[in-house]
């Protein structure tokens, strides 16, 4: 099934996002009264070496798709098909490198969790590329229900069988097996539908093209692991596993949000490439980022407001302190939602090498920070890295898109956008009650909106209209 138009496509993938975050949000309450909360900070720090493991075998093979199977030319189906041989070598090689490794990993982090669940949960995240790019090219051919349709599944089948293993008091090596059994499920799905549509070939030319431009993406990647989950492999060596759980439960209800503005990069973002080649790009790519700005910064001190509620209505109240760490994290999570939106001129070209600069320096300074403040200041030092180092990346890749991809990062549009979105937040009394909360969370997006709208009147409508046909 395919929908037409911007915002039929927003609509869908808005869904979608929500699928995705709605259902990881209902999980953390399961699994926050299912587990104790030592055991979620043992859960937490094996699924930051399999998210390791992940952006390893992701491959970079959704951005090499986005740079040279995204036209609609008559090559594009066999360009496609090499691309799918090319994913088949590499997931092979990286299933079997990480498998070899199991052993040593598991040994290497002190896990709590089984061997078994820690391989089958490496052998899911083996298969990344399997998942992420069909579902990328699902997006990039316009077909946002049937991106939903695999959206749904996975959420449905995963908080059904994290139940089912929490309730079989599996504890976390069954939340592994769960998780890992449903990507393994979906990675076949995608892949049968993408090679019965492009079929597979072999191709020197994209195997060099994924050396060049695909593996330095892997490369940043990985550094962009330094930047968040990283942290817990210093913190594990200087906080109890209790105290991680804290911190965990705050970072994971941070990410809803991405929940606000990831509809809108899913729509815009394997575009922008192609728009900004095109006549008026660069103008239409500069509306287009103050239009996710204002979604970004409305959303954030939307989530900032909301999640106190949240968390006390649906978690334990042993989980309370948690809130003291997660308006950071939203700082964070939001900060790297902008860099994603402020890097479009470093993937002009025919390789990447500009983005794993950026973000191999953010990830040294982030490792260095890590190591020379955590044991100081614990988990307040784990976040002040994290932010130092997604501000680095944020002024380099504005650097880098000056000319090519010009954004108006500092300008008034955009402080008044920020402004717009923080006074509700910052006008709100202490100890507000339930329906002045709601209010200032509702009017923080709106009033960013308003200083969008206020800024580029005329753009948004013109602007984006010819970024659709993109």
């Amino acid at each position: 099934m395919r929908l037409s138009g911007p915002v039929a496509s927003f609509a869908v993938y808005g869904v979608a996002i929500i699928l995705m975050k709605g259902f990881s949000l209902i999980s953390i309450p399961m699994v926050a009264w299912m587990l104790k909360p030592a055991d979620f900070g043992e859960l937490d720090l094996a699924s930051s070496l399999v998210e390791f493991a992940a952006l390893l075998s992701a491959l970079g093979m959704t951005e090499l798709m986005y740079r040279f199977c995204a036209s609609d030319g008559p090559g594009n189906r066999a360009a496609l098909a090499s691309l799918a041989g090319v994913a088949a070598l590499a997931v092979l090689a990286v299933l079997a490198t990480l498998q070899g490794l199991a052993g040593f990993l598991h040994a290497w982090a002190g896990l709590g969790v089984s061997d078994l669940a820690f391989r089958m949960a490496l052998a899911a995240a083996s298969l990344t590329a399997l998942v992420e790019t069909p579902l990328a090219w699902l997006r990039m051919r316009n077909r946002p229900a049937t991106f939903l349709g695999f959206i749904l599944f996975r959420s449905l089948a995963q908080i059904g069988l994290v139940w089912i293993a929490l309730s079989s008091g599996l504890g976390p090596s069954g939340v592994l097996i769960a998780n890992a059994s449903v990507d393994l499920l979906l990675a076949g799905m995608l892949a049968s539908l993408f090679l019965r549509e492009n079929g597979i070939a072999f191709d020197g030319a994209m195997l060099r093209r994924l050396g060049v431009y695909g593996l330095p993406i892997v490369a940043s990647g990985l550094c962009m692991f330094a930047l968040g989950t990283a942290d817990r492999w210093f913190i594990a060596g200087h906080v109890a596993r209790a105290d991680m759980a804290q911190y965990a439960v705050a970072a994971k209800l941070s990410l809803a949000t991405a929940l606000v503005v990831q509809p809108f990069g899913l729509w815009w973002y394997p575009r922008r490439l192609a728009l900004l080649a095109s006549p008026g790009g660069k103008q239409a790519n500069a509306t287009a980022w103050l239009a996710g700005l204002a979604i970004l910064a409305g959303g954030s001190v939307s989530v900032a407001l909301a999640m106190p509620v949240f968390v006390t209505l649906a978690l334990p109240a042993t989980y309370a302190h948690a809130l003291h760490w997660l308006p950071w994290l939203i700082l964070a999570i939001a900060l790297n939602e902008l860099v994603s939106l402020s890097n479009a001129g470093a993937y002009l070209g025919g390789t990447t090498f500009r983005v794993l600069a950026v973000n191999a320096t953010a990830a040294l300074v982030a490792l260095g920070l890590y190591a020379l403040l955590i044991p100081a200041m614990g988990l307040g030092g784990a976040i002040a890295a994290t932010l130092a180092a997604q501000m680095v990346r944020i002024a380099a890749f504005t650097a880098i898109s000056r000319r090519n991809a010009p954004i108006p990062l500092v300008s008034v549009s955009a402080a008044a956008i920020v402004a717009g979105a923080l006074i509700p937040m910052v006008s709100l009394p202490e100890n507000a009650g339930l329906p002045l909360t709601a209010a200032a969370t509702l009017a923080a997006p709106l009033l960013a909106f308003m200083a969008f709208r206020a800024a580029r009147p005329d753009l948004l409508r013109e602007r984006l209209n010819h970024a659709s046909r993109a």
